[in-house]
């Protein structure tokens, strides 16, 4: 799949859902029926990741991060829908100005850091010059020095490194003033992203915070690292001055949690087992149907859980088979074998999904959109087959993405294609995303792809993927090709939508898209499986859609 989420520098979307509530609400399970204490430990196989929080941009440190850090706005620790929403934090209320240039964050007192010092306006103001800064070299700095997006005043000028700190970021008192070179309907969604965190002034303006002994580090969150021994341990404890009071209602059971890097696969799953690890995300695939008859599904040790990412089939609308050929393209929803299709994956690696929004995306709905029905498919198909062939792109690469192909290929045949009408062209890798991103290419469809969105926002996956006007000579991500000017004009009044009737608008559009053009055929989700040692509370698990992982606060042992 195309993985975007917070892995590369890829542009911010359009629009941020924020819905503002009165404040955090607690974790699904409260915390009073929770055992306090306690140590997590958690295992990966891959290096360790970077703990400064202006320079801390992948999925793991993430997830760490949002145990650690205080923002204005925030996510609450909740699973399903009502963790996707932002809702007040170290701020207590923004205000915009009429021409939408001017933010006015009024700031809450009570929040202190890990090291006792109290957060203020400054602590943000720090943050904002530290991710601008040209030597500390943030990957934070794209989003708020973006000429055609999110663009402070004077950030571009830090950033090409003519100035130390950014001019239009004024702190009066207990407000937070950021002013914009230009209106920005994005500027909620990336001021709650952790590089925007409170930071303490004691981390270098232009040097990353690597080593960390215990104090040079402090944060203002619910916890904050007290250890990082590169490639070997990272260590998170409980920030004892984080005292419950506005804005500070987010659970925090565990005395910590410690993670141990560069672990090998059978060692981390054998350690679970025997309950000397208490996590592990990265179970050897020929052990997780054993584990899953073993312990069930999401009730005790064994969870399989999705990420912000949704699997699809792209139909070529611009070539001839599927262009005007709406009857086609439901048709190839219908014929779709997804259950042995997702399968291919392993057991639980996915679900199958018959629409954009995945459970990570505000706005999705619960409902199957296509069952498969290779009657209705081919009363549908029926002389709509033009000259009856077709050019299938694929992946090459392992033995899931042919084994996905093959099925692709038995179900168009199933339709009604004669086998040797069906072309199919093998990519490695991840080059079919470059093959299918050239406008002209000649497929008419495309096998085991897949996107994941860079942030929790419906427009990543509506106007991103389907948006006709952004269509252009190569690196298209709309792979469909769809440029269908009355669904244009509705993308781009949802794109100015915010708040409840922003997410209702894109929560219809998917579902309507889906049904009335048929740009893709959706297959599938893909999940994350864990194991968990039997020293966990089951009950303690909330999955946060937006980290796309369990909420570290509400974790708790037994």
């Amino acid at each position: 799949m195309h993985r975007r989420l917070w892995l590369s520098a890829a542009m911010l979307v359009v629009g941020a859902s924020l819905l503002v509530a009165a404040s955090f609400a607690s974790a699904g399970t409260a915390n009073h029926a929770l055992k306090q204490g306690g140590i997590w430990k958690y295992g990966t196989e891959g290096a360790s990741v970077q703990v400064d929080p202006q320079l801390a941009y992948i999925t793991t440190a993430w997830w760490l991060e949002y145990a650690t850090a205080a923002k204005l706005y925030n996510y609450p620790d909740k699973a399903g829908p009502v963790g996707t929403k932002l809702v007040p934090e170290v701020a207590s209320k923004f205000t915009v100005s009429r021409n939408g240039k001017v933010y006015t964050f009024t700031l809450r007192k009570g929040f202190k850091f890990s090291d006792g010092a109290a957060v203020s306006a400054k602590n943000f103001k720090y943050a904002i010059d530290r991710v601008a800064n040209k030597d500390l070299a943030s990957p934070g700095a794209q989003f708020i020095t973006d000429p055609s997006g999110t663009n402070i005043v004077g950030a571009k000028k830090v950033n090409d490194g003519q100035a130390q700190h950014v001019s239009g970021v004024v702190v009066k008192g207990n407000k937070l003033i950021i002013h914009l070179t230009k209106a920005d309907g994005t500027f909620m969604a990336k001021i709650t992203m952790p590089f925007f965190q409170a930071t303490s002034t004691k981390l270098p303006l232009d040097k990353e915070v690597v080593t960390v002994n215990g104090s040079n580090l402090p944060s203002a969150g619910p916890y904050f690292y007290s250890r990082n021994d590169v490639n070997q341990l990272t260590s998170i404890r409980k920030n004892t001055h984080y005292s419950k009071g506005p804005g500070r209602t987010r659970p925090h059971n565990l005395a910590g949690l410690d993670v141990f890097w560069n672990q090998t696969e059978q060692t981390l799953f054998n350690q679970t087992q025997a309950n000397q690890i208490d996590e592990d995300n990265t179970l050897p695939p020929d052990q997780v149907q054993g584990v899953a008859n073993q312990y069930g599904k999401n009730k005790t040790r064994f969870w399989a859980k999705s990420q912000n990412c949704t699997g699809y089939l792209p139909l070529n609308m611009s070539n001839s088979l599927f262009k005007g050929n709406t009857n086609l393209r439901k048709a190839i929803n219908y014929a779709v074998n997804r259950g042995p299709y997702v399968g291919q994956a392993g057991p639980f690696a996915g679900d199958v999904w018959t629409h954009i929004f995945n459970p990570a995306v505000p706005g999705w709905r619960n409902v199957t959109i296509y069952k498969r029905n290779l009657t209705t498919a081919k009363k549908l198909a029926k002389g709509h087959l033009k000259s009856g062939k077709i050019t299938v792109y694929y992946r090459s690469s392992g033995t899931i993405n042919p084994a996905q192909a093959q099925i692709v290929r038995q179900d168009l045949i199933n339709l009604g294609f004669q086998a040797g009408n069906i072309t199919m062209k093998g990519f490695s890798g991840g080059n079919i995303y470059t093959a299918m991103g050239v406008k002209g290419n000649d497929a008419d469809m495309g096998v085991s792809m897949g996107w994941c969105s860079d942030y929790p926002d419906p427009y990543d996956w509506i106007n991103i993927l389907l948006y006709g006007p952004s269509i252009q000579a190569d690196n298209n991500v709309n792979y469909s090709y769809m440029n269908i000017p009355k669904w244009n004009k509705k993308m781009a009044s949802a794109a100015k939508l915010v708040g409840p009737r922003r997410l209702k608008v894109y929560s219809q559009m998917d579902i309507d898209i889906m049904k009335q053009v048929a740009p893709m055929a959706v297959t599938r989700t893909y999940n994350t499986r864990y194991l968990f040692s039997n020293r966990v509370n089951p009950k303690s698990l909330v999955f946060q859609g937006i980290y796309s992982d369990f909420s570290i606060g509400a974790m708790a042992l037994k």
